[in-house]
């Protein structure tokens, strides 16, 4: 039930103070110059308290955007991963230049569509890119040019889930919103799916180049990329607790406590990479009195403590006398994929192997495998044949 008091200033001004109570809620108050939006509000505010709708939105109203990120830097950050807090700092710290200034109230789809928008076009430094040309003779001229830099869709898509996260936060834990603004605001389409492979020959290549590295370790390092099709910090990280051998055996097993989608998983260790591991750690035993170091790592630095070897000179050097073209280190790993596809190994297998959490992420193999598909089908028909009349 709402009444309505009218009051008189000093100066002889008029006002009217409206005030709302309806059981099981707190009172709602609020002063008008006019009766007739003193009316209005009132009839709003019994309507939306009834329906549950009033209560939120007067909270955030209260609090701006500003105010959210801050709280979350201070509660929920804290409780991630070092490299995480540090992306996520960057990302929040963009959106509250951007919307910081709304309060929770005024955030909408449409807001955070604009902002999406700038994140996606708007330059935000400069990159020095290699461009060739020809001069008046024919002679191929390379030149540097700096063009803007600008983020790539995964990036904006990743600066929208950590707004994203924040937001729900509010609305789950908080109760400072009703629902999230996020839901409806379209994500950029991301294509990530590199298919570069090397062929057998360009294996035989990378790993002659890689074993007269003047990196020790760059040539084993390889080897287990490819054969286990293990991430790059994945491999950098392993310790000799890690590396399970038993004694006569002609395999082995690697143990990773942590990956990048925050699971543990193991992966076999076979044939030249299984010797490659072996070597080393017949080496490390003998630097430590005849037992097997368990928490050194299997590939560590030579001038940093407790830290891995530096390879990324030396495999880049690698790469270019290789003659790889258009090739990365994550590239291995999508070679062992390929490797394991034409060898007959199934999409759940794959998946199995690389760590991939989704079947989506191994489907981009499939393809390899329509040699081995045929030869199944064809196994298949000569049986109906065979049970023919």
């Amino acid at each position: 039930m709402a009444v309505i008091r009218e009051r008189i200033s000093a100066s002889g001004a008029k006002s009217y103070h409206v005030q709302v109570r309806i059981r099981g809620f707190p009172p709602q108050t609020k002063t008008f110059v006019s009766k007739t939006m003193a009316k209005q509000w009132a009839a709003m505010v019994e309507t939306e308290l009834k329906a549950g709708r009033y209560l939120p939105r007067v909270i955030a109203e209260r609090h701006t955007v500003a105010d959210l990120l801050d709280r979350y830097r201070k509660e929920v950050l804290p409780q991630k991963k070092a490299k995480f807090i540090r992306d996520q700092t960057v990302h929040l710290d963009w959106w509250e230049t951007k919307l910081g200034r709304y309060n929770l109230a005024e955030l909408n789809s449409n807001l955070i569509g604009q902002a999406r928008n700038a994140l996606s076009t708007e330059p935000y430094g400069k990159r020095t890119v290699k461009v060739q040309t020809k001069d008046a003779k024919g002679k191929v001229v390379t030149r540097t040019e700096e063009k803007d830099r600008v983020r790539a869709p995964a990036t904006v898509v990743r600066y929208m889930g950590a707004l994203s996260h924040a937001l729900n936060t509010a609305v789950n834990e908080w109760g400072w919103m009703e629902k999230s603004p996020m839901v409806g605001v379209k994500k950029p389409k991301v294509d990530n799916e590199r298919r570069r492979f090397l062929s057998d020959d360009e294996i035989q290549r990378v790993l002659e180049v890689a074993k007269e590295s003047e990196n020790r370790f760059l040539y084993t390092v390889v080897l287990l990329a490819l054969s286990t099709g293990m991430r790059q910090s994945e491999i950098m990280t392993l310790r000799w607790r890690n590396v399970l051998v038993e004694d006569g055996a002609d395999m082995g097993l690697l143990v990773m406590e942590k990956t990048k989608n925050g699971d543990a998983r193991t992966s076999p260790l076979a044939e030249d990479a299984f010797t490659a591991v072996l070597a080393l750690r017949d080496k490390a035993i003998k630097n430590n009195a005849g037992r097997v170091p368990v928490s050194q790592l299997l590939f560590p630095s030579d001038t940093v403590d407790n830290k891995p070897v530096e390879i990324r000179k030396a495999w880049e050097t690698c790469r270019k006398r290789a003659e790889l073209d258009d090739f990365r280190f994550h590239d291995l790993r999508h070679t062992a994929g390929s490797l394991l596809a034409m060898s007959g190994a199934s999409t759940r297998e794959i998946a199995e192997v690389l760590g991939h959490k989704t079947m989506a992420m191994a489907k981009r193999y499939s393809h390899l495998t329509q040699k081995h598909l045929g030869s199944v089908v064809a196994t298949m028909n000569q049986r109906l044949k065979a049970k023919g009349p």
